[in-house]
């Protein structure tokens, strides 16, 4: 009962309200009409407004016709947006072969190791199984030194020397230099990979002490091993270092292979045209790494052949 009776107070002063307030607005026009300024004054007051609200109509006029004109515009470029998405969707196909190459040829740079995973880094767990018959050449040799290097050569199969080109240094003189423009050495990779490609470096003339690069490998052979001592090795293709090209050049395997490696063979068939001896500075290996699961059965019998 209590809410009912305030409801009714409120709609009465809501009423009375309304109804003072019509009575002001009342008494103000007939002041205006009959004490209020003059006909002319009010007439000119008026002519006053109608020119505002012309001026205010034209503009709002002018707003909605550049509106309408904004509007085809941006349905326009809507429509056109499929078709330049569609042509640069073609043109980034069309490019990126090209822009593979472009990366892949342009490997002077400091941070190639950062581009392309090499798996026959020695800091990652790759190392140097063997390298034959050749024999590591060793600059101002003595008799002493001579025997001690053809020591090692007997004991350890692994050549020391031979590790150079597993590691990131390259400055003029950290390489494997081995006798003869022909050598060969086996690398066990951190896994077993399918080889898509290999990368050989060398230093530049520019920092060579001679100003000559005739000691690099030119033309070379890659190998991939079931165990070291495989007597048929899958050939991934014979390839050519150019002196005059990059230091650092990639080479795509010619005779790819479904199957995984985890020993590959180098082997430098010629340099160019050093009469004593070869130098390389640094192997990388690249491709996709087999999952473990796939090597399992075979792992042990390899282990056994080395």
């Amino acid at each position: 009962m209590e809410y009912e009776y305030e409801n009714g107070c409120l709609r009465n002063i809501f009423r009375s309200f309304v109804c003072v307030t019509l009575t002001l607005l009342l008494g103000l026009q007939v002041y205006a009409y009959f004490w209020g300024p003059s006909q002319d004054v009010l007439e000119g007051d008026f002519s006053d407004i109608r020119y505002v609200v012309m001026q205010l109509t034209q503009g709002l006029t002018e707003v909605n016709r550049k509106h309408e004109r904004l509007q085809g515009e941006m349905e326009q470029i809507s429509s056109a947006l499929p078709a330049v998405a569609a042509a640069a969707d073609r043109a980034k196909d069309a490019l990126q072969p090209s822009l593979r190459r472009s990366s892949r040829n342009n490997v002077n740079i400091q941070d190639y190791d950062r581009q392309m995973v090499d798996y026959a880094l020695e800091s990652a767990g790759a190392r140097i199984l063997d390298t034959g018959d050749t024999l590591e050449h060793v600059i101002y040799e003595s008799p002493v030194s001579w025997a001690l290097h053809t020591l090692v050569g007997i004991v350890c199969s692994e050549c020391l020397g031979a590790r150079a080109i597993l590691r990131p240094e390259s400055l003029p003189g950290e390489c494997w230099a081995f006798k003869g423009s022909r050598g060969e050495v086996t690398i066990r990779l951190l896994g077993t990979v399918r080889l898509t490609g290999i990368s050989v470096e060398h230093i530049p003339p520019h920092i060579a002490p001679t100003r000559e690069i005739s000691s690099a490998p030119r033309l070379f052979q890659i190998e991939g091993l079931e165990f070291r001592k495989d007597p048929f090795p899958h050939d991934f293709g014979s390839f050519e270092y150019d002196k005059e090209g990059k230091p650092i050049q990639y080479f795509q395997v010619m005779h790819p292979s479904l199957k995984g490696y985890s020993i590959v063979r180098l082997r430098v068939l010629s340099n160019w045209g050093h009469p004593v001896y070869t130098c390389v500075y640094r192997i990388r290996v690249h491709g996709d790494l087999v999952t473990r699961s796939s090597v399992t059965e075979d792992y042990d019998l390899r282990i056994e052949n080395e």
